[in-house]
């Protein structure tokens, strides 16, 4: 007679049931956040891909308000406003209690906040765009959409990279996502180096990018072919490579999808947001992504700040209608109405 022992059959039993026990638990324990999009998960659909090239866009601009105080983009309305405090067109009202008066005043130190601003924006969308470009080619999409969106993206980061060589000069120049211990060491690169780069990326992205005239209602606002030679054109320009220039420039002009728009003021007023002039724009709306322009520009009888005054140079700038130069000696300069017998762009520019 055989006689079994059943209690080592049951504690291997309770010991099987408990380990399995334990796996499903954790398994159930080790859920998704609710709150953000797991890197393991999300490349997996042309939905998702768009959404975080989207972002790429967006940036730090924030939705949902009206006034923006500080600059959070180079393409944010008071990115591209305040940088005229710098220069020969306008002043600060806030005068001595300005941030950005200290640009051409003399005054300019490190710790200047909203310089800070500029430069930790920008590396943020960088950083971005290196997570993107490091992780799109696990997306399921067509070959040609992928060149498509990963052209989109350096064409972001190209433009970054235009703005620092412009206004830094010497500045990291970074095409990876960094460990916390990378970005502590990291060197600047040489302006000449940043030009190089920006240039052939944006000549790269070009090739990619779809014409101007092949973008659809709701892409309007994403960056075509001739945004990427608009801003080819533009480092060109800057780095007095004319003749490069020329080239790039007159590619647009002979793709015959863009020209100039009789309406002038309609381009900046509302009025005229899907005018061909326009290469490319970031476009705020109502409701959703609002600003606070007309409120800081218009004077204070209008409701407005008064807060970006235009300088007598500006005005100056803009000569008679009929090209020539502008002087206060000339019969036509009329004291009482400034933009009389002037450039038509002066009115729309300018209030007086």
């Amino acid at each position: 007679m055989i006689h079994i022992s059943y209690k080592p059959i049951k504690l291997a039993l309770c010991i099987l049931f408990a380990s399995s026990l334990s796996t499903s638990c954790k398994k159930q324990l080790e859920t998704n956040p609710l709150d953000k999009f797991a890197n393991e998960t999300f490349w997996t659909n042309e939905t998702n891909a768009r959404a975080a090239l989207t972002g790429l866009y967006k940036a730090e601009i924030q939705m949902n308000s009206l006034a923006e105080f500080s600059p959070t983009d180079w393409w944010s309305y008071n990115g591209l406003l305040y940088l005229e405090f710098a220069s020969d067109n306008a002043y600060d009202r806030r005068g001595d209690n300005s941030v950005f008066n200290k640009l051409s005043d003399g005054t300019l130190t490190s710790n200047n906040s909203n310089l800070d601003n500029y430069w930790m924006y920008t590396y943020k969308k960088i950083a971005r765009v290196n997570y993107f470009l490091e992780n799109i080619d696990k997306t399921p999409i067509s070959a040609d959409l992928l060149a498509r969106f990963k052209a989109e993206a350096r064409f972001i980061r190209a433009c970054q990279y235009f703005y620092l060589s412009q206004y830094w000069g010497d500045a990291p120049l970074v095409t990876k996502t960094l460990t916390p211990s990378e970005a502590n060491q990291v060197s600047k690169a040489k302006k000449q180096e940043l030009v190089t780069f920006v240039a052939r990326e944006l000549q790269e992205a070009a090739n990619d990018l779809p014409s101007y005239g092949k973008l659809t209602t709701a892409e309007r606002g994403r960056a075509s072919k001739q945004a990427a030679l608009a801003f080819l054109g533009r480092i060109q320009l800057a780095e007095k490579s004319y003749a490069d220039a020329i080239k790039s420039y007159e590619q647009i002009i002979n793709a015959n999808e863009n020209n100039i728009d009789p309406n002038y003021s309609g381009l900046f007023n509302g009025t005229n947001e899907t005018s061909k002039e326009i290469i490319f724009a970031t476009q705020y709306l109502v409701d959703l992504a609002g600003n606070g322009m007309f409120q800081h520009n218009f004077p204070a009888i209008a409701g407005g700040w008064h807060l970006h005054c235009p300088l007598g140079s500006l005005v100056e700038s803009y000569g008679f209608t009929d090209g020539t130069a502008f002087s206060y000696d000339d019969a036509r300069y009329n004291a009482q109405d400034i933009s009389k017998n002037r450039d038509p762009r002066l009115a729309f520019t300018v209030i007086t």
